[in-house]
């Protein structure tokens, strides 16, 4: 009887931080046990549908076929009520004679000289199972009991790293999901690790990184343009490095001299630095670069929505608040200045402010967050 080897104990843990070792874990597996190959693969039985599968050794156009034409076949319907951890070979339900007449073995099995399946659910949730198979031809003939007892004693590694490799994608996912809500401000946003190393810098942070800009982003270093303020903007980072819980510092925008302002906050998660070493990178500070200058376009649909307005009052509203005076809307948009003042008013009772600063601070509120596909 056949031990685990270490080899292939590293494989089946290290597959659950790289999916693509699984492969690898399979071959070895069917090497040890003197089989064709194996295979594993989530199977959604609500919909009829492979969700994933990691094959080792066998046929991947043959897969292909299963996954088509052959979802429901002896195999998976007779599985369907085994619990996890049960042990099954195919002879024990159907014989070889029996399995030769299907459709199933003629179109998957039989080109692969598939005669022999041993099969064990790894996880289960209603009408979803992760399960395991292995094959041999006819000439291998069926698993042995000391063979049975090897994979016994590999059950249990098999078990353990699929649901960390399930935990830890669900992690990825959840921080995944969490630059894509930062990628949505209007305001720039910098995620910096401990070495002061650009971990992720959102749409509004990169456009004020571009050749003009204020900001310098080279090499997941960022830095000011200009020399005079890189040093100060470098002391801010370290202070946020240093657990300063905030830092902040004003750059005047190369282009026509407006300010910016940064804020530097330190960062704290005992979930990311767990996961560290595992792809998740390790953020230690977040700096925060605020354009108070800067247009938000914002859609006058977006303040028709909140208030009530309609569109000829969101017009003025987002005019009047970007700063410009009763007459200056008035040309901006063609009409009257009796006009804006009338639209005004009704924009200030609906929105339940009372001078045009308040409704400036209110809208430039609303665009902090850019809709899909909004520009930068």
């Amino acid at each position: 009887m056949r031990e685990p080897t270490d080899k292939l104990l590293d494989l089946i843990y290290d597959a659950a931080t790289d999916e693509t070792l699984w492969a690898a874990a399979l071959i070895e597996m069917a090497h040890l046990t003197a089989s064709q190959g194996g295979v594993m693969f989530g199977l959604d039985h609500r919909r009829a549908n492979v969700t994933f599968t990691f094959n080792g050794g066998m046929s991947g156009e043959h897969h292909r076929i299963f996954r088509e034409r052959h979802f429901v076949n002896p195999f998976s319907a007779h599985m369907l009520r085994v619990p996890v951890g049960g042990f099954v070979q195919s002879a024990e339900f159907m014989s070889l004679p029996e399995l030769k007449r299907t459709a199933f073995y003629d179109e998957v099995l039989g080109p692969q000289e598939t005669a022999h399946n041993f099969m064990v659910p790894l996880a289960a949730k209603p009408d979803f199972q992760v399960a395991f198979n292995f094959c041999r031809n006819e000439r291998q003939g069926p698993f042995e009991a000391h063979e049975l007892k090897f994979f016994s004693r590999i059950f249990p590694h098999l078990r353990r790293s699929l649901l960390l490799g399930s935990r830890l994608d669900g992690y990825k996912a959840l921080q995944s999901a969490e630059f894509h809500v930062l990628d949505r401000l209007a305001i720039g946003m910098i995620l910096l690790d401990r070495a002061a190393r650009v971990v992720f810098a959102n749409a509004a942070a990169r456009a004020v990184t571009g050749d003009g800009g204020p900001l310098r982003l080279r090499n997941s270093v960022v830095t000011a343009a200009r020399a005079t303020h890189a040093q100060k903007m470098e002391q801010l980072i370290q202070a946020a490095l240093r657990n300063v819980p905030v830092a902040s510092m004003s750059i005047p925008h190369p282009q026509d001299g407006r300010l910016l302002t940064l804020l530097a906050s330190s960062i704290r998660s005992r979930d990311v630095d767990r996961f560290g070493g595992l792809g998740m990178h390790d953020v230690a500070a977040m700096l925060v670069v605020f354009d108070p200058a800067r247009p938000l376009d914002i859609p006058p649909e977006r303040i028709m929505d909140a208030y009530g307005l309609t569109l000829a009052e969101a017009r003025v509203a987002l005019c009047a608040a970007s700063g410009a005076s009763v007459p200056e809307t008035a040309r901006r948009l063609n009409i009257s200045a009796n006009t804006v003042k009338t639209h005004l008013r009704r924009v200030f009772a609906k929105t339940g402010v009372s001078r045009q600063s308040e409704l400036a601070r209110l809208i430039t509120l609303i665009g902090l967050v850019r809709a899909e596909g909004d520009g930068a």
